[in-house]
């Protein structure tokens, strides 16, 4: 068997105002001990499972791009020992503008990546510094240079839309100059306000103008058809890609593949187990597996839920048959009820052996699956 990896690298420059994941600014001085720990995690992976075949390799956070060319090369050295990647796995790596340089580049690039996801976010200054990104629009453009300069031909373009004060233009001109840099791929994610960041705060305090439902449908509509326009097809939700270069790993999770995480606040699923890890970075040095680890095994009726809503994510859809395969029962048989009420509600269609949302359906896709609870 053949799993994906994740990597999780937590640290940051600075933290961004709406964003809630494990990561953290100001603790760059445990980088070194931190990568020991992550040397470690792997080497009880490569015990458990005797060197795991890996098919696709992913670097999130934080911002991996924070790391030296050093320790990206002693990451990459650590992962070749103790897991079998396979020849042409797919190896993505997150970066900023603002923390790339062509030194790290061309050491990713001889470590073996070979796709890397530029959080652009917006092409809009004003935008950037409200949501407390780093970087101006034009650094964008200059990192992405670089990331060609180093001969990476699979690039992705991460973009948020119904950013507090943002209008249907800038949207518009975001996603016109992200196309214009002739990326393999963009993600577009609309601006989810979580407890206890900044921009939370605001909104608590009636300070933080967002644009209304309706625009923000408009804005997720003109970008479905803006990039279809200009050679992108829409595969899930939020992402789009040109023939051939969808995200493999991701594909790993939404179609409940098993993978295994490494490093703080990092998820696995293996065996049917969800596994996660500490979000504590000072608890995770201590590499003590067993306080670091915390373990749900799920039930069937968890595995149903969860094979339902990362399936309708894509816009291929659901599979019955494979529902079937899985599950030993039919997806129509089991939910009759919801079918009906989602159907007539515009939110959901089948066709043949496929169970998809519709278009309405994928803007609407939590109201789609909260069916399924």
């Amino acid at each position: 068997m053949s799993y994906s990896l994740y990597i999780h690298i937590p640290f940051c420059k600075k933290k961004c105002a709406y964003c809630d994941f494990p990561s953290y600014a100001g603790k760059e001085c445990l980088i070194p001990e931190y990568i020991e720990a992550l040397k470690a995690e792997a080497g009880y992976y490569a015990s458990l499972y005797e060197r795991p075949k890996v098919k696709t390799i992913f670097f999130g956070g934080g911002t991996p791009t924070l790391l030296t060319e050093d320790q990206i090369a002693d990451i990459f050295d650590a992962l070749s020992t103790d897991f079998d990647i396979e020849s042409g796995a797919e190896i993505s790596v997150e970066a900023n503008p603002g923390t790339v340089t062509r030194g790290k580049l061309k050491a990713l690039k001889k470590a073996g990546a070979n796709r890397i996801s530029l959080g652009a976010q917006t092409f809009n200054n004003k935008l950037l510094k409200k949501i407390g990104r780093i970087h101006k629009e034009h650094e964008i453009a200059q990192a992405y240079d670089q990331i060609r300069e180093a001969d990476f031909t699979n690039v992705n373009l991460d973009l948020i839309f119904a950013l507090p004060g943002e209008s249907m233009d800038d949207w518009r001109d975001t996603l016109r100059k992200a196309v214009e840099l002739k990326p393999e791929h963009i993600s577009t994610y609309n601006l989810q306000l979580e407890e206890g960041t900044p921009l939370y705060a605001e909104k608590l305090d009636g300070s933080l103008i967002l644009p209304n439902e309706e625009k923000e449908l408009k804005m997720y509509e003109f970008a479905i058809l803006y990039l279809s326009v200009n050679g992108f097809s829409q595969y899930e939700i939020s992402n789009y890609s040109k023939s051939g270069f969808e995200c493999k790993h991701n594909i790993t999770y939404w179609t409940m593949q098993e993978y295994i995480g490494l490093g703080s606040g990092a998820h696995s699923y293996m065996n049917g187990t969800r596994i996660e890890n500490t979000a504590d970075i000072e608890k995770y040095l201590s590499k003590n597996i067993k306080e670091i680890k915390s373990e749900h095994f799920n039930s069937k009726k968890e595995n149903m839920q969860e094979f339902i809503f990362l399936g309708l994510r894509l816009n291929r859809g659901l599979n019955l048959n494979d529902f079937t395969g899985r599950f030993g029962i039919g997806f129509r048989e089991l939910y009759k009820k919801e079918i009906e009420e989602l159907t007539n509600d515009g939110l959901l269609e089948i066709a043949g052996k496929t169970v998809k949302l519709t278009e309405k359906g994928l803007y609407l896709a939590n109201e789609v699956f909260k069916a399924f609870l």
